[in-house]
């Protein structure tokens, strides 16, 4: 795996993982129409899902079967990176995102090295979200995925039960809330779902909310080549545009147009950054047998097909 730090502005965002090598992911998701979603992990069903009679989301059922792809965080991990910057650290302009850095490195080495995870080949990005983000957990074994709720990213889905506040590795995490050095829930964008998935941290989650706090937030997902394409040479005219308005402004002296187009482009580097970072649909495998082997495997845990 080759990687890649992305800064924007001049700090980090996002780390850009290439994996070159051909290889089958152990946590992929099959398609085997008519709107149905089957995630497995190693051959067994991990969550099945179908789009909603009134195509405003998805109905899902969570088989219990998920087996987390990064090892736990003990504590001299989370001691050995430090504790996050604090609100305010990142109010005055100090926070670098050097934090967020080195607990991405952390997760792409163990998602390249476990044979459970969802890494194939292809460009990924595990990122930084702009903002700190409310993640609303859908605790429930089944439920809707809402299309329509709030994002960013709002509400995601466990692969997982979430285990109770009074669970040991609970009251364990909730000390690392405290003391600031409680590591970042691993987000796992899945187009298929229009959602995150949770694909690492459930009891940071709760140990988090159990604090009256939002846990740190990285998210991965495939990087779009297509996309970026697209999208530079749009952010490329729109760029030159500007910057042609303003070199008679910037010639004839007047004030504020030579900062202003110091603006300018470190907006276009921003802009450029987050292109080169951004989503792409959720590579996806053809289920064998499709639809009837769909509602076969389903049958076991209940779900409807329609």
């Amino acid at each position: 795996m080759h990687r890649m730090d992305q800064p924007v502005a001049g700090a980090w965002q996002a780390l850009v993982c290439d994996v070159a090598a051909p290889r089958r992911p152990g946590l992929r998701v099959r398609v085997a129409g008519a709107g149905r979603l089957l995630l497995e992990q190693a051959g067994s069903p991990v969550l099945f899902a179908v789009v909603a009679a009134d195509h405003g989301g998805v109905d899902y059922v969570r088989t219990g079967r998920f087996v987390g792809p990064v090892p736990p965080v003990r504590a001299a991990q989370a001691r050995s990176v430090g504790p996050l910057a604090t609100v305010s650290a990142r109010h005055a302009g100090t926070d670098d995102g050097g934090w967020h850095a080195r607990w991405a490195h952390r997760f792409a080495t163990a998602l390249d090295a476990t044979p459970l995870g969802p890494l194939h080949d292809g460009r990924w990005v595990i990122s930084r979200p702009a903002t700190d983000p409310a993640v609303t957990p859908l605790s429930d074994d089944r439920g809707v995925v809402d299309w329509f709720a709030v994002r960013d990213p709002g509400q995601v889905l466990p692969l997982r039960r979430l285990a109770a506040v009074g669970d040991p590795r609970v009251r364990a995490y909730r000390k690392q809330v405290r003391d600031g050095t409680l590591a970042p829930v691993l987000l796992w964008w899945i187009s298929g779902l229009d959602c995150y998935v949770l694909l690492d941290g459930h009891d940071r989650l709760v140990a988090a909310h159990a604090e009256g706090r939002q846990p740190p937030v990285l998210a991965l997902s495939l990087a779009s080549a297509w996309r970026a394409d697209v999208e530079t040479e749009a952010a490329l005219r729109h760029y030159e545009a500007t910057t042609e308005r303003m070199r008679p402004l910037v010639e004839a002296g007047t004030a504020g147009a030579a900062d202003a187009v110091v603006a300018v482009n470190r907006r276009y580097a921003a802009q450029l950054a987050t292109i080169r970072s951004g989503h792409a649909p959720t590579r996806a495998w053809p289920l064998p047998g499709g639809s009837r082997r769909w509602s076969e495997l389903a049958r076991g845990y209940a779900v409807s097909s329609s």
